[in-house]
């Protein structure tokens, strides 16, 4: 039996931006339930008393966060402990919101855990602004742990116990896998890497009649170039870096004559997001040159067609661990240009588009929409890339994994 433990689960009816692991959760279910490698349960958020909404989630301070991280532990682990080790595999879709790893390893049971963000990292570059490494903050923290903040505890105790009794570690890059081995000597030999590749629902041809309706909806000139971002709203998507990068380009005399849109879809969520939202509107405002539209979060059809309508995808986040939606905008065949972080390493080839820095993305955008042809090369190698890096092998692949017998132990 393998319980597969995830907070996000279970919220797939709910429309909210819950990130990646809530994504890849259900494309695993699907995946599992329709190939049968093993039985399998999911332990997600509806076993607790008080059971939160998606949209509770999204919008919990970090104190109520927090709270809810433990409330999930401490329910996960109990549900968990009602079974035998002996017949019973743990994967955990969490990290901070897992199960208590050393209680479950000191029964006797094997923990998988997938990392879908390394959250020490994460905090490493978007609160710690990455002037401070991330294997440094695991040196320090044992010895200033008694004067942290409780909530601390969530990011480096858990990660660190996370690393050291799960029986195998899930990372969707080669960055990923080096980082936890800088942070945490060892790991490496006990760390897969599966880059998640692309649903199957996202191979598309194009939807040009969806694309056609949304030019109608929102009276887009035909000569426009249309831009797209797709995220939730967050300060490490990155957001304002492309919005600030074109209020620059707009005081250039290369800024292009052909009208130029940019959609910025996707909703505030978690900590700091409705913050930051308010940020990018007021970004947004002072752009003269440049229309941009924030068309909330988007899923199924709605999104496929912002995706063909789009000349480009630019994906600008800050700090990345995969990127889902950038194989997704792979997958509808729209070339893309990328901030250079881990996550987009993992995916990105020159054969689609451009991986630059911050001072690389206007020139990157320009070059690419003044190239109509060379954008049309992109997008039939974007669409080729997709077709052969499928996510149902990938959740075949880690069937095999957390099903082996032989994997190896704890640090």
């Amino acid at each position: 039996m393998i319980l597969y433990v995830a907070a996000h689960g279970g919220f797939r009816n709910e429309s909210v931006p819950l990130g990646g692991g809530a994504a890849v959760f259900d494309h695993l279910i699907e995946e599992w339930s329709r190939t049968r490698p093993f039985e399998f349960r999911a332990i997600t958020p509806a076993i607790l008393s008080k059971i939160p909404s998606g949209r509770d989630l999204v919008h919990f301070s970090e104190r109520d966060y927090a709270n809810f991280c433990r409330e999930f532990e401490r329910a996960a682990t109990e549900e968990i402990l009602r079974h035998h080790p002996a017949e019973t595999i743990v994967l955990s879709n969490d990290v901070s919101e897992g199960p208590d790893f050393a209680a479950l390893a000191a029964r006797g049971f094997r923990t998988f855990t997938i990392y879908h963000v390394d959250v020490v990292a994460y905090v490493s570059a978007i609160y710690l602004r990455g002037w401070i490494r991330p294997e440094t903050t695991v040196r320090w923290y044992p010895r200033l742990r008694a004067i942290l903040p409780e909530i601390t505890k969530l990011v480096w105790a858990k990660q660190e116990a996370s690393v050291r009794h799960s029986r195998g570690l899930i990372v969707p890059s080669e960055g990923m896998r080096d980082v936890l081995d800088r942070c945490y000597p060892g790991a490496r030999a006990k760390t897969h890497v599966l880059p998640w590749g692309n649903w199957r629902d996202t191979l598309t041809n194009g939807e040009a009649s969806d694309a056609t309706a949304l030019r109608e909806e929102f009276q887009i000139p035909d000569d426009a170039h249309v831009l797209l971002t797709l995220s939730r709203i967050s300060p490490e998507k990155g957001q304002d870096v492309l919005l600030e990068a074109l209020a620059d380009w707009e005081r250039r005399g290369d800024f292009p004559a052909r009208p130029l849109w940019l959609f910025v879809c996707g909703d505030a969520a978690f900590m700091q997001g409705r913050r930051f939202f308010n940020k990018l509107r007021k970004l947004a405002a002072r752009l003269r040159r440049t229309r941009v539209i924030f068309p909330g979060y988007v899923t199924g059809a709605r999104k496929r067609a912002f995706f063909a309508l789009a000349d480009l995808y630019i994906f600008p986040s800050r700090h990345e661990s995969y990127g889902l939606t950038l194989v997704e905008a792979l997958a509808a065949g729209v070339p893309a240009v990328c901030l250079d972080h881990l996550g987009a390493r993992a995916v990105m080839r020159e054969d689609f588009g451009e991986l630059v820095r911050p001072t690389g993305l206007i020139p990157a955008i320009a070059r690419l929409l003044a190239d109509d042809h060379r954008r049309r090369k992109m997008s039939e190698a974007a669409r080729a890339f997709a077709r052969a890096n499928l996510f149902s092998g990938r959740a075949a692949e880690l069937a095999k994994i957390i099903s082996s017998e032989d994997a190896d132990g704890g640090l």
